[in-house]
């Protein structure tokens, strides 16, 4: 009985440490982004921050409209080839208009991709704002 006790105080301190420095996401810092997501491909863009937050995207436009269904898009990490690695669980379909809610992730060195999961025939311009602290 006094094992499950100790892990659960353990597990609870450490989620309250990395709460330490979270940023309110109304004082997030909004980026626009935008590209060219070839026919298969994907579009990536950098960004970077140096607190603890939630992050957010919303794609604003995607030109011509794909008519075979969303883009999707991923939060990554860079590597040092400047590839976009999509982090698990962080793929979400690209709506125009529809914000993404990413959740709280840690600072650092991050990407935006957005891809082609087979629905493009020609390449697509795509627009939109990533909200992070």
């Amino acid at each position: 009985m006094g094992i499950p006790r100790i892990l659960t105080v353990c597990a609870v301190a450490v989620l309250l440490q990395g709460c330490s420095s979270v940023i309110d996401p109304s004082k997030n810092t909004v980026e626009p982004f935008s590209g060219v997501v070839p026919v298969g491909g994907t579009f990536a863009k950098n960004f970077s921050w140096n607190n603890n937050g939630e992050v957010q995207t919303t794609m604003t436009s995607v030109t011509p409209t794909p008519t075979n269904g969303p883009l999707n898009m991923f939060i990554g990490l860079p590597d040092t080839a400047g590839n976009c690695g999509p982090l698990g669980g962080y793929v979400a379909q690209a709506i125009v208009n529809r914000s993404v809610q990413w959740g709280v992730l840690n600072k650092g060195n991050y990407c935006l991709g957005v891809y082609d999961p087979g629905v493009l025939t020609v390449a697509a311009n795509v627009a939109g704002n990533f909200s992070h602290p």
